[in-house]
């Protein structure tokens, strides 16, 4: 049973994969997991309180009424990795690239039910190329500021960290989203199709994963979470030394991963230990913030990656060398 686009985007339950405290979280503590060697502007206080505020921005964007924004804005949240096998699909070998991957999606269409016009692409979703193409912005960014650091003015300095600021930001949400085991599956709000098991079908279990049940249960252990996190790394390169596709390679194998924590989530809540009361109803609290520190580690990863690979950009440094050297005056 494939996502239906527009009606998920209707719902107001798909609020996002964790709720803004959640997300919050997430950003604060990769923050934690930074080497010293990081920018260290990112630490003041005005900058960790952006990129936690920023955690939340993709999905305020859910809750516009335009649908421009909505169309293009909801199916970066989530992969539904089982309805990619009807697509002739697999997870290890879907095109690094958002448009090579619609062509594929379409060809599937085309040739097997033409009719079937909103089974698309964006019904599966496209988060591995959402936390691609942001880790990519970063990268950019962080080339840039190289470069305004070392020829640029301080306005220009201040306003390329500000860049950077936001791509940290709102990256940590996409990688925050794949952390959540609903946004990689079709039983994203209560099990769908066959349920030999008996997990719950009730529509309101997305948002109870989401933030719901670790309210109720006394909110997140940060300094639990804490513990569990080592210091961020760059992502290692493939098995023939190569640096690019890298950062949708471990997005994608991060989200298969997580996959995996779906039925354990749905057999927490049946044994009722997903309900916040009692020593029970806490239990579930392990899964939960354990996904949170899995994202939180990759998030702190990527973050590092970008800043330790990105080339200084230099079509810009050659232009800002020219206003140098026509700042001069003449001898």
């Amino acid at each position: 049973m494939t996502r239906l686009f527009l009606g998920a985007l209707l719902l107001p339950w798909l609020a996002g994969a964790w709720d803004y405290e959640g997300h919050r979280a997430v950003n604060q503590l990769a923050l934690g997991a930074l080497p010293t060697n990081f920018p260290v502007f990112v630490h003041g206080p005005v900058a960790r309180e952006r990129i936690a505020f920023l955690s939340g921005e993709p999905d305020r964007w859910r809750n516009t009424a335009d649908t421009a924004l909505r169309h293009v804005n909801g199916p970066d949240h989530f992969l539904d990795l089982e309805d990619l096998a009807p697509l002739g699909l697999k997870p290890e070998t879907l095109p690094p690239l958002r448009y090579d991957y619609v062509a594929e999606v379409a060809r599937h269409h085309v040739k097997a039910s033409p009719e079937k016009k909103e089974d698309g692409a964006g019904a599966v979703g496209f988060l591995p190329w959402s936390i691609t193409e942001w880790h990519a912005r970063l990268k950019s960014s962080f080339g840039s500021l190289k470069v305004y650091e070392e020829l640029g003015t301080e306005e220009e300095v201040a306003n390329a960290r500000q860049n950077v600021l936001y791509a940290m930001g709102v990256l940590g949400h996409f990688v925050g989203d794949a952390s959540q085991p609903l946004h990689t599956t079709r039983h994203f709000n209560g099990w769908v199709g066959a349920n030999p098991h008996g997990y719950t079908t009730s529509k309101r279990f997305h948002a109870w994963i989401d933030g719901g049940y670790m309210r109720k249960s006394g909110g997140l252990d940060s300094e639990r979470m804490k513990k569990q996190l080592r210091a961020a790394r760059a992502l290692p390169l493939d098995a023939v030394g190569r640096k690019e596709g890298r950062v949708f390679t471990e997005s994608v194998r991060f989200l298969v991963e997580q996959l995996q924590q779906v039925e354990p989530l749905y057999r927490l809540d049946k044994e009722g230990k997903l309900t916040g009361e009692g020593e029970l109803g806490r239990s579930g609290r392990v899964l939960i913030e354990g996904q949170m520190v899995r994202g939180t580690q990759l998030l702190a990863d990527l973050w590092l990656t970008a800043w330790l690979e990105a080339p200084p950009d230099n079509f810009l440094k050659a232009r800002l060398v020219e206003r140098k050297a026509g700042s001069k005056p003449a001898e």
